[in-house]
């Protein structure tokens, strides 16, 4: 595969000195969360008992996130491919955590899943449709616990926080609108849609700001297909589509709840466990917002600022430490063997690799 060649500063590429800055933040973060004042050095020299089976309980709980994910997949998929394997759903699940937690804004996980899936046998417009689907059910689940978070702690939170924070929560919240009214268009609202964005794509192509309008605009045509196509599927399978959505509720409410498992490894009384998954909704919402992977610095940032009313200051910083290794650290070392690639497919039936390598 052909790509633009990459850009270079002082010789050596964008993207590697891009990576190098992301290894050299997260190791920076590692050692300050360990090493400085409250960090878990000095907690473990405290004295302070933690409860490990509460930190067992929230490894758990990610591992549940992961085994969730990798099982709605495989019910995705098994409506075209009935002979598949759990094995490959579960590398799927394993593929798209990896290239979530390494790449900005995790971009690269859903095109390695299709990659993968393709080159292990399955045809690429399944693997699209699958994997389109399992998006609609996320963010549309993900609204709701948004929606949720906002209307029931609003004041709590508004009362709680700086005002730079705040501004920072509502537009994560827009965002989230935005994202749900533009797949509620997408998936039912074809023409529209297509009118209204290509039009956009040839005004700023008048403009010289955006480049190869007509290729773009095809391939919005083909985003809307695929979009439709998979919507009404979904629809159709009501028993499929009522499983997606309580299996992807409970997925998210186990990755939501790591941190109230890890503040009560410190014995931290009167926690409220409605209020601490509202908060982790709330650090989901901002931290998704910075284009890095993994959200690094923001997510830190973010969680001390929102859990600050329950986790005193001499926890605090340890306890970021531990849901970070949990929850993205850990993901990485989990779904790092997952993430090579076979070069050939095991099948024949691989018809659209070629079109996946073009795009």
């Amino acid at each position: 595969m052909k790509g633009k060649p990459d850009r270079k500063l002082f010789g050596i590429s964008v993207g590697m000195i891009f990576n190098i800055i992301i290894i050299g933040v997260t190791i920076f973060l590692v050692v300050y969360f360990v090493f400085s004042e409250d960090g878990l050095v000095d907690l473990l020299s405290s004295g302070l008992e933690i409860s490990v089976w509460w930190i067992v309980a929230a490894v758990c709980l990610h591992l549940l996130n992961i085994f969730i994910d990798a099982t709605v997949i495989y019910l995705f998929l098994r409506q075209n491919v009935p002979d598949l394997k759990v094995k490959t759903a579960l590398t799927a699940s394993m593929v798209g955590q990896f290239y979530c937690a390494v790449t900005p804004s995790a971009t690269g996980g859903q095109p390695m899943q299709v990659l993968m899936m393709t080159r292990a046998g399955i045809k690429g417009s399944v693997t699209t449709s699958a994997l389109v689907q399992k998006f609609l059910v996320w963010q549309f689940t993900l609204a709701v616990y948004c929606i949720v978070a906002v209307v029931a702690r609003f004041s709590f939170f508004r009362e709680n926080l700086d005002t730079h924070m705040w501004v920072l929560s509502a537009i994560g919240f827009a965002a989230q609108m935005i994202m749900l009214g533009i797949l509620l268009l997408a998936s039912f609202a074809k023409n529209f849609t297509y009118k209204t964005v290509s039009g956009i794509f040839k005004l700023l192509g008048k403009m010289r700001i955006l480049k190869n309008v007509d290729n773009k605009i095809k391939s919005l045509e083909d985003i809307l297909t695929s979009f439709n196509e998979s919507n009404r599927c979904l629809i159709k399978n009501k028993p499929l589509l009522i499983k997606a959505y309580i299996l992807t509720a409970i997925q998210m409410t186990a990755l939501f709840l790591v941190p109230y498992f890890i503040a009560m490894s410190f014995h931290i009384p009167d926690l409220n466990i409605f209020d601490m998954l509202c908060a982790q909704s709330y650090v989901n919402m901002v931290s998704s917002l910075v284009p890095l992977p993994g959200g690094s610095g923001a997510a830190e940032y973010c969680f001390s600022t929102f859990f600050m009313t329950y986790i005193s200051a001499d926890t605090m910083k340890t306890s970021i430490l531990l849901w970070r290794t949990i929850t993205y650290y850990g993901t990485i070392m989990i779904s790092l063997p997952f993430s090579s690639i076979k070069k050939k497919a095991v099948t024949a039936e691989v018809t659209d690799e070629k079109d996946i390598e073009a795009e």
